[in-house]
C-alpha cells in the first residue's frame, strides 16, 4: 500500500478538506494534523508504551476524520517522543466526537498523562507539504516568527529552503504546518492534567537516513532565517519512527488507489 494518498499543494490556495478524488502518492494523507511532543517520567516508560500503542492510538483512529498516527522517538532527547495525527481537516481535531473522548478520558489515560512531562501540542493545519513518500527518521523544528514576517518566511520554505533541502539524497518530504490557535488550547478534561505550550510553526522533514535528516537542517536555517528574525527552538532533533498506524478509512483510500494502478 502506498505511504500517502494525497497530493502535495499549498493549503493556503485551497478551502476545505482535500477531496479522495484528488488524491495521489504523497507523503502526508491530509490537510490538517495533531503534533504532540512529550516526555515521559522513568517510572511511567512501560505503562506509556502499553497505553500508547494498544489503547491510544487505535481510540485516536477510530475518529471521524483521522487519517493515520505515527510515533516518532529520539532516546535522551528532551523531548524524546514526537506523535503526529493526521486528519481530513481541522474540524475533524475539534469535532464532537473528539471532544466527546477528550472529556471522558479512559482509566489507562488518565494514569498514563501523569507521566507526561515538557509537553508541546498543537493542532495544525497543513501550509506546504511535498514530497510523494514518508521517512523512517524526521528532523522536527518548532519555529516562532514576527507576524509581519511570517510571509516571507513561508515564501523562503516553499521557493528555496524545501526545494534545496529535497535535492538532497535521502530526503524525501518536507513539510509546513502553522498552529490553529483557537482549537489547540480547546478547555477539555484531558488538557485539564497538564500543562503544554503551543508552537506557532513546524517544520518537519522525512528522510530514509539520520544524517540525511540532520543534514536537511542546514538547508531550512541559514542566513534568510537570521535577517527574517525567525527563532528555531533548541531543542530541534531527528526522530526515528516508532509506531505507524491507519484509520480503517485510510485503508480503504489506500485500497482503491491500488484498484486504480
Amino acid at each position: 500500500m502506498p505511504c500517502g494518498f494525497v497530493e502535495s499543494r499549498n493549503s493556503d490556495s485551497h478551502s476545505g478538506s482535500w477531496d479522495e478524488a484528488d488524491r495521489g502518492d504523497a507523503a502526508l494523507l491530509g490537510p490538517a494534523a495533531v503534533l504532540i511532543w512529550n516526555d515521559v517520567a522513568s517510572e511511567g516508560r512501560d505503562a506509556f508504551y502499553a497505553w500508547h500503542d494498544r489503547e491510544h492510538m487505535p481510540e485516536r483512529l477510530a475518529l471521524p476524520g483521522f487519517l493515520r498516527g505515527r510515533r516518532f522517538v529520539k532516546p535522551g532527547h528532551s523531548p524524546e517522543w514526537l506523535t503526529m495525527y493526521e486528519a481530513r481537516g481541522v474540524d475533524a481535531l475539534v469535532s464532537p466526537e473528539y471532544l466527546a473522548r477528550l472529556n471522558a478520558p479512559t482509566p489507562a489515560t488518565t494514569a498514563t498523562l501523569r507521566y507526561f512531562r515538557n509537553t508541546s501540542r498543537a493542532v495544525c493545519r497543513v501550509v506546504h507539504s511535498t514530497g510523494a513518500s514518508t521517512g523512517g527518521h524526521v528532523l522536527a523544528m518548532r519555529l516562532s516568527v514576527d507576524a509581519t514576517r511570517d510571509g516571507a518566511m513561508r515564501r523562503h520554505l516553499i521557493e528555496d529552503a524545501f526545494p534545496r533541502a529535497l535535492s538532497r539524497l535521502g530526503v524525501l518530504a518536507c513539510h509546513l504546518f502553522a498552529s490553529d490557535t483557537s482549537a489547540s488550547h480547546v478547555h477539555t478534561a484531558e488538557s485539564s492534567t497538564r500543562t503544554f505550550d503551543v508552537p506557532a510553526w513546524v517544520v518537519l522533514c522525512e528522510a530514509s537516513t539520520t544524517a540525511a535528516a540532520e543534514a536537511a537542517k542546514s538547508d531550512i536555517e541559514g542566513a534568510e532565517f537570521t535577517r527574517l528574525g525567525v527563532e528555531v527552538r533548541a531543542d530541534w532533533a531527528v526522530y526515528a519512527l516508532e509506531i505507524c498506524r491507519l484509520s480503517n478509512a485510510a485503508g480503504k483510500i489506500g485500497n482503491r488507489q491500488l484498484e486504480r494502478t
